[in-house]
């Protein structure tokens, strides 16, 4: 058997590398301790309903065939968080059965995170689900930033939908919530 002498610059690198384990491993136990389910997605409900004659829209989602739609409006705050992220529905329009969703995403990391809209998904209350491929949401949450968008339902609701679970799956991002997703259920519709 052959013995080795260690020298100091060997010494040196087994020192830095203990100590690169050290703080990665002291990272991954920050990082599970502020990713955990952190929230009951409670809502701070301030709902108002009001409902206007919309002739003009800004995009074709809640347009109709008739030249003028009552448009119901829902506000509030319907939250999640988890871990360093946080997303909040503020405002639900409805017009002759189509829903948009005016949601916000809060990133408290130092780093980007990534919710593809390929990822939103939202399921009413009797069970049926709805994508969100046409909504005007850009998906990229920067470090320490706040970022909105519309969420728009491509099909219209089916009668009798009282309320909306939203779901971002497919997050990503090195600070992004265990499971890479984030659900926020009880959103009411407008009455």
């Amino acid at each position: 058997m052959q013995h080795r002498k260690v020298t100091r610059r060997g010494k040196t690198v087994i020192a830095i590398a203990g100590v690169a384990v050290g703080v990665l491993a002291l990272l991954g136990v920050i990082e599970y301790a502020l990713s955990g389910n952190n929230s009951a997605a409670q809502p701070n409900v301030t709902a108002t309903t009001t409902t206007s004659n919309v002739v003009e829209t800004p995009d074709g989602a809640l347009e109709t065939t008739e030249p003028s739609a009552d448009v119901k409006v829902q506000t509030g705050s319907f939250k999640q968080q988890r871990g360093m992220l946080t997303i909040e529905v503020n405002r639900v329009e409805e017009a002759n059965g189509r829903v948009k969703l005016f949601v916000t995403a809060t990133n408290a990391s130092q780093a980007r995170m990534t919710l593809p809209v390929v990822g939103i998904a939202v399921l009413d209350d009797l069970n049926r689900t709805y994508a969100a491929s046409s909504s005007k949401w850009d998906g990229l949450v920067t470090q320490g930033t706040t970022e909105s968008g519309i969420v728009v339902l491509d099909e219209k609701l089916g009668a009798g939908v009282k309320s909306l679970t939203l779901t971002f799956s497919s997050i990503s991002g090195q600070f992004a919530p265990t499971g890479a997703a984030i659900t926020i259920s009880g959103i009411p519709l407008p009455k």
